[in-house]
C-alpha cells in the first residue's frame, strides 16, 4: 500500500483529546507505582487498603498513542532529521539530569540495597541499557528505551520505503515479533547464558519487538484518520497486530481491554470525546514527561520517609502524589522548557537552511 511521504506539510489542529489521554496514562502510572509496585517491593507499615494494579494498560495506551502521534509528526514533516532532532531535544537533556540525580536518590532508603555500578550508569546514558544487559537506574525508564527505539524504527521504515509500502514494512516487524519473541522465551531456561541468546535478546530489544504491535496499531489508526490506503485493509491490520500482541504477551493483557483502549484512542483522535477536553487533563499532559522521569524513585524515598515516621499510608500516598506533580510542574517550567527552547533555537539557526 502506497503512502506519499513528500506531500506538502498540512496544517492540523492540535488534537486536545490525545493530549488528555497522555495525561491519563501518566496518572495511571503514578497510581500504579505508588500503590501496587511500592506495596509489592517495599511494603507499607500498615496496609494501604487498596491498590491500582492496571499499570500495563497505561503503557499500552501510551504506546498506541505514540504510534499515532509520532507517525503523524514524521510523515507531516517528511524530514527524518528534523523529526529525530525534535524528539532528542525534548527527551535527552532532562533524561540525563534525571539519571545524574538518581545517583544521589538511589543512596537513600528503601532504594539503597543495590548500589549503581559504573557500567550500569554508562549503559543508562545510552538510553537503552537493556540492550547491553543492564537494568534501568529508575525501573520506570524502560518504557523510554522502547520509545526511543520506536523513533529509530519509524525513521528506518521511512528511509527504506516501509512507510510507503507500510503493510510490507510493518509486516516484517510483526513477523519478527511473532517468531523471535516466543522462541527466545521458550529457550531462555536452557540457553539463557549463551552468546547467541544474548545477541537474539539484544536484537529483540533494539527492534522493540515485544511492543511493535502496539505501535503498529497507532500507525494504522493514523492511516485511517488521513484516509490513506483501504479502510478494510487498515482495520484488518489492526486486528492482526492486536492478535500478534496477545500471542506473545503470555496472557498479561486482556484482549477486551486492548480493544477498548484502541477504540478510546481512535475516538480521541477523531475528536469524539469532549470529556477529554477537561483543562486540568490538558495541563497535566504538558508536565507529563517530567512527572514520568521524577516521580518513581524520588517518590519511593519520600513515601518510605513518611511511612517510617508513622504517617498513615493513605496520607503518605496523597502527599507523594501531590509532591510528584508539583516537582513535575517545577521541572517542566524551570528546567525542561528553557533548555528545550534554547536547543530548538540553536537547531533552527544551524540547520534551517540545510
Amino acid at each position: 500500500m502506497s503512502v506519499p511521504t513528500n506531500a506538502p506539510l498540512k496544517q492540523h489542529r492540535r488534537i486536545t483529546e490525545l493530549d488528555s489521554l497522555r495525561a491519563l496514562a501518566a496518572i495511571n502510572l503514578v497510581l500504579f507505582h505508588f500503590t501496587h509496585v511500592y506495596a509489592v517491593k517495599f511494603g507499607f507499615s500498615t496496609p494501604l487498603g487498596g491498590q491500582w494494579p492496571f499499570g500495563a494498560y497505561g503503557v499500552m495506551m501510551f504506546f498506541i498513542l505514540s504510534g499515532f502521534v509520532n507517525s503523524m509528526s514524521l510523515m507531516r514533516r517528511g524530514k527524518p532529521r528534523d523529526f529525530l532532532a525534535a524528539r532528542l531535544i525534548r527527551i535527552v537533556p532532562l533524561f540525563y539530569i534525571a539519571i545524574v540525580a538518581n545517583l544521589v536518590i538511589c543512596r537513600a532508603a528503601p532504594l539503597n540495597g543495590d548500589p549503581i555500578s559504573t557500567p550500569q550508569f554508562l549503559a543508562n546514558l545510552t538510553l537503552m541499557p537493556r540492550v547491553f544487559g543492564y537494568q534501568c537506574i529508575d525501573p520506570v525508564m524502560w518504557t523510554l528505551q522502547v520509545e526511543m527505539m520506536f523513533y529509530v524504527l519509524l525513521v528506518a521504515l521511512m528511509r527504506f520505503g516501509g512507510l510507503r509500502n507500510y503493510f510490507v514494512g510493518w509486516g516484517v516487524l510483526l513477523f519478527g515479533s511473532l517468531t523471535l519473541c516466543p522462541t527466545l522465551d521458550m529457550l531462555q531456561s536452557s540457553y539463557g547464558s549463551t552468546t547467541w541468546f544474548a545477541v537474539g535478546t539484544a536484537v529483540r530489544h533494539l527492534l522493540a519487538l515485544d511492543f511493535v504491535p502496539m505501535f503498529a496499531i497507532g500507525f494504522l489508526l493514523y492511516q485511517i484518520k488521513t484516509n490513506a490506503g483501504r479502510l478494510g485493509l487498515n482495520l484488518a491490520g489492526i486486528v492482526v497486530a492486536a492478535t500478534i500482541f496477545h500471542c506473545i504477551d503470555h496472557g498479561k493483557h486482556n484482549p477486551a481491554a486492548t480493544a477498548l483502549i484502541t477504540a478510546v484512542v481512535a475516538a480521541a483522535a477523531w475528536g469524539s470525546m469532549p470529556l477529554l477536553r477537561f483543562r486540568p487533563l490538558v495541563y497535566i499532559s504538558g508536565i507529563s514527561y517530567a512527572v514520568y522521569l521524577c516521580h518513581n524513585n524520588l517518590g519511593c524515598v519520600l513515601m518510605n520517609t513518611f511511612d517510617q515516621a508513622g504517617v498513615s499510608p493513605v496520607a503518605c500516598l496523597l502527599i507523594v502524589i501531590a509532591f510528584s506533580f508539583s516537582v513535575g510542574l517545577i521541572v517542566t517550567r524551570r528546567i525542561e522548557q528553557p533548555i528545550t527552547r534554547r536547543l530548538q533555537a540553536f537547531y533552527q539557526r544551524r540547520y534551517a537552511t540545510t
